[in-house]
């Protein structure tokens, strides 16, 4: 639960200008609610295993760290870019980065695109 406090903690204190209501924290993930009302579940059980899934109205973002996609330079990191099927190297995130940083590139990336 410490880890998910402290994913809804940045989110709240470096991302309020793009959140719509305050993070939700359940039992596995914090929820995050966009000023676009796209949305955002966290989920972090381990430093070196996250998932950051980010749905749009037809579209959806997942940074995540499954042991799948072992030709991508980024392995095991990577990201569903648009869909399920588009498999691209994940330049945002860092396996040693900690769960704050990790959580600001993330949310620095769903800025830019709110943004534009």
């Amino acid at each position: 639960m410490h880890k998910l406090i402290v994913i809804a903690q940045c989110a709240e204190e470096h991302y309020s200008n793009i959140l719509k209501e305050m993070p939700i924290i359940c039992s596995d993930k914090v929820r995050l609610v966009f000023i676009d009302d796209s949305y955002m579940d966290i989920r972090y059980p381990v430093d070196s295993k996250y998932s950051f899934h980010w749905q749009r109205k037809d579209e959806m973002i997942r940074i995540d760290t499954a042991p799948h996609h072992k030709q991508l330079s980024s392995y095991p990191r990577h990201i569903h870019m648009g869909t399920e099927n588009k498999i691209v190297e994940d330049t945002i995130t860092n396996i040693d980065n900690n769960i704050e940083d990790n959580v600001k590139c993330v949310l620095g990336f769903v800025r830019l695109r709110l943004e534009n």
